[in-house]
């Protein structure tokens, strides 16, 4: 099961992922606008770092999936790759 979330906003994933946290451990972010992507993966840190129970997040922008799981998370140089792959 996901809980899905459309962003509108230029500043609103990391509330949006944040209210999910009791729901579910999948989430599924609609990109309905352009997001700076360095603000996306800090936000995405953020919560999988107030949720342990967090399993991953699927990203749709426009016709890409990005599927981001905890253990990618945890790797050092994440915000680094996910700015490279959410460009592409």
């Amino acid at each position: 099961m996901y809980d899905l979330k459309t962003i509108s906003g230029k500043a609103s994933a990391k509330n949006r992922l944040l209210e999910s946290i009791g729901q579910t451990n999948h989430v599924l972010l609609n990109m309905a606008t352009d997001y700076n992507a360095r603000s996306l993966a800090k936000d995405l840190l953020a919560y999988f770092t107030t949720n342990p129970n967090a399993f991953e997040v699927m990203i749709f922008k426009r016709n890409k999936v990005i599927q981001v799981k905890r253990v990618s998370v945890e790797n050092h140089d994440f915000i680094k790759k996910f700015i490279l792959f959410y460009h592409k």
